[in-house]
């Protein structure tokens, strides 16, 4: 008996070592553990401005717009950009419309080294809702420009050089989601997959391009063109532009315009101002006579117009 009192105890012993913790122990253990810090589920969103591209009227060209975007700490800015542009021009800019067909959304972006991927959705290939009506040039012209309204976009506000476009991807599709050439309906290789978008200014209305255009419908007396480029608040005299019957009959005054060149410009402190050095060939009276002018162009809701009183005044001119 007394033997076997030393073998009891030593088992009872060895059995209490592989007995379980106790579970409060455990959760002593636990609480020592650093604790996460918990993430904020109400941050306020962030403003920031920037500028989108969109048509001008029912020219060939993209204006911009200038807007402030709220920005969510949890998507991407270039997201958040591209969703305002595919959702149109704001309701104050009259003169701009947006070019994507109904439907479209932004999807997804994603950045690798200086170019950005851009998912959008199937609807980027669907007609225009006057597709019917459409002249062949204008509906290419119109893909054209909502592929740069992206690329402007986007190289305007980050720091990117290029675009890639990508569809969102369906049961159906290939093994590519690349965007396919066929989506300009130019009459190129429909199969071949399209370019990765670059900035493309001659479709832009910079200050340089807004004067070519402006003295260009001087030359060629295409006042009807003209007068959406004329500032609605003449900057030298104050006076509201007139109306347009009565443009028509103040250019029909002034000597033909023959030719002409500019300088580059120069853009004021403020950005509101664009001032260029031209050379205009004029013809008076069936006397040539060419002249250095000054002429500069206004910021006005975010577009670049020229005051009436730029043009006018340059009746008389001598050889």
């Amino acid at each position: 008996m007394r033997q076997l009192l030393p073998l009891l105890l030593a088992l009872t012993l060895l059995l209490g070592g592989c007995a379980p913790r106790d579970p409060l122990e455990e959760m002593v253990s636990a609480a020592d553990a650093p604790i996460p810090a918990p993430q904020p589920t109400n941050v306020a969103p962030q403003e920031a401005a920037a500028t989108l591209w969109f048509r001008f009227s029912s020219e060939p060209l993209l204006a911009p717009e200038t807007r402030v975007l709220s920005l969510s700490p949890t998507a991407p800015y270039e997201l958040t950009l591209l969703q305002a542009l595919a959702a149109g021009p704001a309701a104050a800019s009259l003169e701009l419309t947006g070019l994507f067909p109904p439907g479209t959304r932004v999807l997804a972006t994603h950045r690798q080294g200086r170019t950005l991927f851009v998912t959008l959705s199937r609807q980027i290939l669907n007609d225009y809702a006057d597709e019917k009506s459409l002249a062949a040039d204008e509906s290419v012209l119109r893909r054209r420009l909502a592929m740069q309204a992206i690329a402007a976009t986007v190289t305007e506000n980050c720091d990117v050089d290029s675009v890639v476009i990508l569809l969102e991807q369906t049961a159906t599709g290939g093994s590519s989601l690349r965007l396919r050439q066929s989506y300009y309906r130019d009459g190129s290789d429909a199969s071949a997959l399209a370019a990765p978008l670059q900035r493309d200014e001659s479709l832009l209305l910079t200050p340089a391009n807004t004067l070519h255009i402006v003295l260009d419908c001087w030359q060629s007396r295409n006042w009807a063109r003209l007068y959406p480029y004329i500032a609605r608040s003449d900057a030298a005299t104050g006076q509201a532009r007139p109306a347009y019957e009565d443009f028509a009959a103040q250019m029909e005054a002034l000597p033909h315009l023959t030719g002409f060149s500019a300088s580059a410009g120069s853009i004021s402190s403020d950005g509101q101002t664009v001032v260029f050095s031209a050379t205009l060939t004029l013809l008076d009276d069936g006397q040539t006579a060419t002249t250095t002018a000054t002429l500069r162009l206004h910021r006005e809701r975010g577009l670049w117009r020229i005051s009436l009183s730029q043009l006018t005044g340059r009746e008389g001119l001598t050889p």
